[in-house]
């Protein structure tokens, strides 16, 4: 019996459509997950893939889409802007179906603001798991969820790779988008301030699950930003080089299995 195969699909902003070009590489070479796990801008693509999209489809919405598709802003209380748009655009592209109709399982790693902890959403809408998963707190309004208040996954946990295990994986291949933590100027005003503060603890979080992992897969993403979207070709490619250089280890873990 083949080893079951998870995915465990890192935050990263814009730089998330790196992930399209990893899952470019898997279905050429014939390889499906059995499970995916994703956190952020990860829980976005892992959810339309387990859909069903292919990279192709996946590609195509990347070329189309800006952040005014997704986001609105709003009179700052608990956030810049809220992700409502977000939220209907996921929506409409799964059909409305909830974590649990996915055909491939799917999880989406979010945190709770006020506890502190950890959540791992394995049910009820998929759009608003998504939404709730990539909450960057202090931009994102947090997202309510069962009397909770949901911000990104990322800040306890940014690469999922211990959720892709628990689901049942026996393989797990963590992509991590923030591989490297070094800047090039200072922050220029609070904005940069927030985004700069949560990389460095994103960072951090991205090498522990990236050590969990058995195949890591880390793109070099060093000066595209995980605010634009403009450069989504080449971040694609550079998601797809980084897969194609860890295929022969992915493949030698499947077959030890």
């Amino acid at each position: 019996m083949a080893p079951k195969l998870g995915l465990a699909l890192g935050g990263g902003g814009a730089r998330g459509l790196a992930h399209i070009g990893v899952l470019k590489v898997l279905e050429e070479e014939g390889l499906a997950a059995d499970f995916v796990a994703g956190t952020s801008v990860g829980s976005l693509i892992g959810a339309l893939y387990c859909c069903g999209y292919g990279w192709r489809e996946l590609q195509e919405l990347a070329s189309t889409t800006d952040w005014s598709d997704l986001v609105t802003f709003t009179v700052p209380r608990l956030g810049l802007v809220n992700a409502r748009k977000l939220e209907r655009l996921v929506d409409r592209l799964v059909g409305g179906r909830t974590v649990e109709q996915l055909p491939i399982p799917f999880r989406a790693v979010a945190v709770d603001i006020t506890a502190g902890e950890e959540v791992v959403l394995d049910r009820g809408p998929v759009s608003r798991a998504v939404r709730a998963s990539a909450s960057i707190p202090g931009i994102f309004e947090p997202t309510p969820w069962e009397g909770r208040l949901l911000v990104d996954g990322g800040l306890l946990d940014n690469v999922p790779s211990a959720v892709a295990r628990d689901m049942g994986a026996q393989v797990v291949l963590a992509v991590n988008l923030s591989g490297e933590r070094v800047k090039s100027r200072p922050p220029e005003n609070i904005l940069d301030v927030v985004i700069y503060s949560l990389e460095v603890l994103i960072h951090g979080q991205g090498l522990k699950g990236t050590a969990a992992a058995d195949v890591r897969v880390v793109p070099d993403l060093e000066g595209f930003s995980y605010r634009n979207l403009g450069r989504w070709k080449e971040m694609v490619e550079r998601g797809e080089l980084a897969m194609r250089a860890a295929l022969p280890g992915l493949r030698r873990r499947l077959r030890r299995r």
